[in-house]
């Protein structure tokens, strides 16, 4: 792995030795209609509770319903997005593969969790509720997801149910060697130009700049990019502005002019032109319906 990429990779720590995962609930909807392309040493398991959306998963596109499975595996470049006016309410599960780990030169770490962390092997990336083998896989998963962290035990169950999905993925032979992307130079030059703009956002980018930065030229790196993220450079900019944007009118007081200067945008009737095709309304109805949202929910 780069060194230039790791001070870009998402910094959260998810999990402890004693429970080594941490849970998510998110919603994908025309609040938040996608989640930017990222990735994370932690391994990563979704389950669709509702709706359905799309993902990407290392430059390939995937449809998914209610009760089907993503797994992500370490260092896995991957988005969540809304599939045309559909929502979909997922569930996470997000775990350090290092924190099952037993110590000393364990025979199973060495062999079954080190290929996996060290890019050499890969998990299915779906599993629908149509294959044969979800139930085996959807039990464990909604075992950690329903647990009761105060319950006795809490952190031994979690344990052993992240050790039958792992059986599951071996005894079944779903888990195959990996083509090595990693070492691919396209796919190494748009995974340093998503944690380029991920970085400088705030700030102005050109074609010309990334173009530069990954040593091709602007029209190979245009079609390069909207053949690994499925849309253009100039548009995944945009829509990574908004997404931050949006997250800013929710978080803070600041007004919809010191926001957009602070997502990169210097014409505000631009960016407001941008954020109504995006979210479907204004900055400011977006603010005030959400906090409204979120003030009966709290009631």
């Amino acid at each position: 792995m780069n060194d230039n990429l790791l001070q870009f990779k998402e910094k959260t720590t998810h999990g402890t030795p004693l429970s080594p995962l941490a849970k998510y609930h998110t919603d994908i909807s025309d609040l938040l209609p996608f989640y930017p392309i990222h990735w994370h040493e932690e391994m990563e398991i979704l389950k669709v509770q509702s709706g359905q959306g799309t993902f990407c998963i290392e430059g390939k596109w995937y449809n998914a319903a209610q009760g089907d499975i993503i797994i992500l595996t370490p260092f896995v470049m991957h988005s969540i997005n809304r599939d045309g006016n559909h929502d979909m309410s997922l569930d996470a599960i997000v775990f350090n593969l290092r924190l099952l780990e037993t110590g000393g030169a364990d025979v199973c770490t060495l062999k079954y969790f080190a290929p996996i962390l060290n890019s050499k092997q890969v998990a299915p990336a779906i599993i629908r509720t149509t294959d044969e083998i979800y139930h085996a896989f959807d039990q464990s998963i909604t075992a950690i997801l329903m647990g009761n962290e105060k319950e006795d035990g809490f952190e031994l169950q979690v344990k052993a149910n992240l050790y039958w999905i792992f059986y599951h993925l071996y005894s079944r032979r779903l888990v195959k060697a990996t083509v090595n992307l990693p070492e691919d130079k396209r796919y190494y030059s748009i995974k340093q130009v998503l944690e380029y703009i991920r970085a400088n956002y705030m700030n102005e980018i050109t074609l010309a700049q990334l173009a530069k930065l990954c040593g091709y030229s602007e029209y190979y790196l245009m079609k390069l990019f909207k053949k690994f993220c499925g849309i253009t450079c100039v548009d995944y900019i945009n829509n990574y502005r908004l997404n931050i944007a949006g997250q800013l009118l929710l978080s803070t007081e600041d007004d919809v002019s010191s926001i957009a200067y602070q997502v990169g945008y210097n014409n505000i009737s631009y960016f407001n032109r941008q954020f109504k095709d995006q979210y479907g309304m204004t900055p400011k109805q977006f603010r005030s319906q959400r906090l409204a949202q979120v003030s009966e929910q709290t009631a």
